[in-house]
C-alpha cells in the first residue's frame, strides 16, 4: 500500500470527536513508512482544522466536504474546489421549505458559513460562528455555494437519504455528511472522486489504496479502493461492500488494521 485515506466521524474519531494516542501513532507509522495519510471526511475544512493539534504532521492530504474540497495538510493549500452557483442552493432551500417548513440549513458560501438554528447541536465540532434565523438573508451578496447542509426538526440523516432525492431530483447529490444532516451538492461528486483525483495527481493507483469508513457518504470511497475497510460500528449496508470488518472506532479498528498491514 501507498495511501491510507480515513474518514473521520465514527472511524479514526471517538465519540467526543478525539484521535486517540494509539491511532495516531499508527498514522505516523503509515508516514514513516511512506505512505500517503488522508482524511477523507464530510467535515468542511475548517472542521478539519481543529483536530490538527492533535495529529500534527501526520496526515499529508484532506479530502474535505465528501469530495468537493481537496487539499494539503496541515496548510490547507487547495488543489480542487468543486463549487456551485448560490442560485441551486437558494432553490434546494426554497423548494424544501415549500414542501415542509421544518427543514433547517447552514450553507457555506464565497462570502462565509452561516447555520439556522439547531445545526451546532448535531455537529461533532464547534461552529464558528453564531446560529442565523434565515441562512439565505446571512448569504446575501454570495455567488458561490461550497456545502448546503439540511436537517429537519424530526427525521434523521437516513430518512433524509431516501426522502431528498424524491423532491430534489437527480440534478444534486444528496450525501451523508457523517453527522445528523445531509449534505445537498453537486452531482456526481463525492469522497471517491476527490480520492480519484488526489491519486492521479501522486501517480497511486487504487490498488495502492486503503480506504476506512463506517457510513453511507463513504461507500463509493470503500469501493473504489484497493482495500476498503468498514468499521464494526458501521451499518450493515456499509460493512457488506468492504473487502475487511475492522474492530469499533472506540475500539481502534482503523489502529488496529493498520498495525497488521504495516507489520505484513
Amino acid at each position: 500500500m501507498r495511501l491510507v485515506a480515513t474518514d473521520l466521524d465514527g472511524t479514526l474519531l471517538g465519540p467526543g470527536g478525539e484521535v486517540s494516542s494509539r491511532s495516531v501513532a499508527a498514522l505516523r507509522a503509515a508516514r514513516d513508512a511512506g505512505w500517503y495519510v488522508v482524511l477523507a471526511t464530510g467535515r468542511p475544512p475548517f472542521m478539519v482544522d481543529l483536530l490538527m493539534p492533535q495529529l500534527g504532521d501526520v496526515a499529508t492530504h484532506g479530502i474535505m466536504a465528501n469530495g468537493s474540497v481537496v487539499a494539503t495538510l496541515p496548510d490547507q493549500a487547495v488543489l480542487r474546489s468543486v463549487r456551485f452557483d448560490v442560485d441551486v442552493a437558494t432553490g434546494v432551500v426554497e423548494r424544501l421549505r415549500h414542501v415542509d417548513p421544518a427543514y433547517r440549513f447552514a450553507l457555506a458560501t464565497d462570502s462565509g458559513f452561516a447555520h439556522e438554528h439547531g445545526f451546532a447541536e448535531r455537529m461533532p465540532a464547534p461552529t464558528p460562528t453564531p446560529p442565523s434565523d434565515d441562512v439565505l438573508v446571512a448569504a446575501a451578496g454570495a455567488t458561490e455555494a461550497i456545502k448546503l447542509m439540511v436537517f429537519h426538526d424530526t427525521l434523521g440523516a437516513h430518512e433524509l437519504l431516501g426522502l431528498l432525492p424524491t423532491i430534489l431530483g437527480h440534478d444534486v447529490s444528496v450525501t451523508h455528511m457523517g453527522a445528523d444532516c445531509v449534505e445537498v451538492g453537486v452531482a456526481g461528486i463525492d469522497k471517491a472522486t476527490g480520492l480519484r483525483f488526489l491519486c492521479e495527481l501522486l501517480g497511486v493507483d487504487a490498488s495502492e489504496v486503503v480506504a476506512f469508513g463506517d457510513e453511507y457518504n463513504d461507500h463509493e470511497m470503500l469501493v473504489w479502493a484497493g482495500h476498503g475497510v468498514a468499521m464494526a460500528n458501521a451499518p450493515e449496508e456499509t460493512r457488506r461492500l468492504a473487502d475487511e470488518i475492522t474492530l469499533t472506532n472506540l475500539d481502534d479498528g482503523v489502529a488496529v488494521a493498520l498495525e497488521r498491514m504495516l507489520r505484513a
